[in-house]
């Protein structure tokens, strides 16, 4: 599965979801919390296998493997491994070997949170790196370029792109503002110090 039909999935089954809010902040966040689990699920669903684990912030099963069901990010697909312990064999654990994934998600529609949100990105590790954010309800161009601005660097050369990883950046409506609607979700990837259009 592509990152485009992961992300498409992952929405979709998050607009059907059944989530309820006493006000509508509060539902607001039920579906925020509703699509980091579905996009979540979409990632394991793509990314089975004993060797690769995905960690998110509402995610269950791997605080025995490695302490926490969250790591860094919201969620983060890694390549995992067991070995045993140097002083004692028979004790043994997981560890990580390569972070594939690192995704923030930031619904405020405040451009300065994304910002924040890019620079804990771009101090990961991982080979792919992504943002997802509620899109501004006007000024969407001028959002774009001061993200770009952040992103400048990223995937721009042969030597960024081993050493910062691919950055892309996912916009769509505001929680509150959802609606059975795909051409909503935006995705880019930052290619020669702009955001370029993948969906």
């Amino acid at each position: 599965m592509s990152i485009e039909e992961i992300l498409r999935a992952g929405y979709q089954n998050a607009l059907k979801a059944l989530v309820m809010g006493t006000s509508p902040r509060a539902l607001a966040r039920a579906r925020e919390r509703a699509f980091v689990k579905s996009l979540a699920a979409q990632f394991a669903t793509c990314c089975a296998g004993e060797d690769l684990r995905v960690f998110s912030v509402y995610g269950r099963g791997q605080v025995a493997d490695f302490g926490s069901e969250r790591l860094l990010f919201d969620i983060e697909v890694c390549r995992v491994a067991g070995s045993s312990a140097a002083f004692r064999a028979r004790d043994s654990f997981f560890h990580v070997t390569e972070a594939l994934w690192q995704i923030e998600i930031d619904m405020s529609q405040d451009w300065r949170r994304c910002v924040y949100a890019l620079n804990r990105l771009r101090l990961g590790a991982g080979q792919n790196k992504l943002l997802i954010a509620a899109a501004p309800t006007d000024r969407r161009a001028d959002f774009l370029n001061t993200l770009a601005n952040c992103g400048a660097g990223s995937a721009d050369s042969v030597d960024s792109v081993s050493s910062v990883g691919s950055l892309y950046l996912a916009t769509m409506p505001h929680p509150r503002d959802w609606h059975d609607n795909e051409e909503s979700l935006k995705l880019w990837r930052m290619t020669d110090g702009d955001w370029q259009a993948i969906l």
